[in-house]
């Protein structure tokens, strides 16, 4: 039987009863530039390479940077072309 979560085995009935998943720390990095999505696809990648990570959570990682990465292209020519527009 494999479980993600922790298990404890009751006492009195030898039930074994699932523990609430426990909280973990938030993740937290900046993504607000290409630059910053660069840095942490690289990231992702080191730690996949290094076995940190586990490949296909890796991927999944990547595409959603890759996501980012497009919103944030999308809403610099955005920015530009609106630039352009104003100076006519």
């Amino acid at each position: 039987m494999s479980n993600k979560y922790p298990v404890e085995i009751d006492g009195a009935t030898g039930e074994v009863e699932t523990l609430p998943p426990q909280k973990v720390q938030r993740y937290r990095c900046k993504l607000d530039t290409m630059q910053d999505v660069k840095r942490e696809m690289a990231k992702v990648y080191r730690e996949a390479r290094s076995g940190v990570v586990d490949v296909q959570d890796a991927t999944k990682l990547t595409w959603c940077l890759q996501a980012v990465a497009k919103v944030i292209e999308t809403s610099d020519l955005e920015k530009r072309i609106e630039v352009l527009e104003n100076k006519k």
